[in-house]
């Protein structure tokens, strides 16, 4: 279950989760780190796998490795959650290595026969492996310009991988944002005192 904390070096946050049984670190950006501090999710906190897949689907979340900040911290994890409706494995993989690190789509064969891959960027330069002919990292990708891609470099073939990933950007979270918000805004106190001796009614 993913859990947001604090590098200990600057003034930013992390989120450190599990998947498939390895510690994985995304980095996030600051408009990213911004949704879930207004979510209501404070440094320390777990949250629903859901929203790490909204901020990867988005761009905010990103991976670069699986450094973790404190090694300590990896004990901590829980490395699935039963009843999280999106498990770990609607993160993308690597088509090759099923590693989440790093990863891009590829596209390689003849012009005519293109195939499209997700591929981690070690997989993606392999000795034995097919050349590709473009390497796009998926953070760069939002549904519009995956779809212009294809519009312009039709492809014969998608892995499964790639269809994966394009659900994922279908995907819709703002429901789950504003319900996640409204859970954990505290309600406010009254302003007035309503019990103040000899006060007249308020009503």
């Amino acid at each position: 279950m993913p859990r947001l904390h604090k590098y200990r070096d600057k003034n930013a946050c992390y989120v450190l989760t599990a998947i498939r049984g390895a510690v994985i670190t995304y980095q996030l950006t600051p408009e990213g780190e911004k949704r879930l501090t207004d979510a209501g999710i404070a440094c320390g906190q777990k949250f629903e796998r859901a929203f790490l897949l909204d901020l990867y689907r988005s761009g905010d979340a990103f991976t670069r490795g699986t450094g973790v900040d404190d090694p300590a911290l990896a004990s901590q994890l829980e490395m699935d959650f039963p009843n999280d409706p999106h498990p770990e494995t609607a993160f993308p993989a690597c088509d090759v290595c099923r590693s989440v690190n790093d990863l891009h789509l590829t596209l390689t064969g003849k012009p005519t026969a293109l195939v499209a891959q997700i591929q981690c960027a070690e997989c993606s330069v392999l000795p034995n492996a097919a050349r590709p002919e473009s390497i796009i990292p998926l953070g760069l990708l939002s549904r519009p310009i995956l779809s212009r891609l294809f519009q312009i470099r039709p492809v014969a073939r998608k892995s499964p991988g790639v269809n994966q990933f394009e659900e994922l950007l279908r995907a819709e979270f703002e429901s789950k944002w504003e319900a996640l918000r409204k859970q954990r805004r505290p309600l406010q106190e009254s302003l007035f005192d309503t019990n103040v001796p000899g006060g007249l009614p308020l009503d």
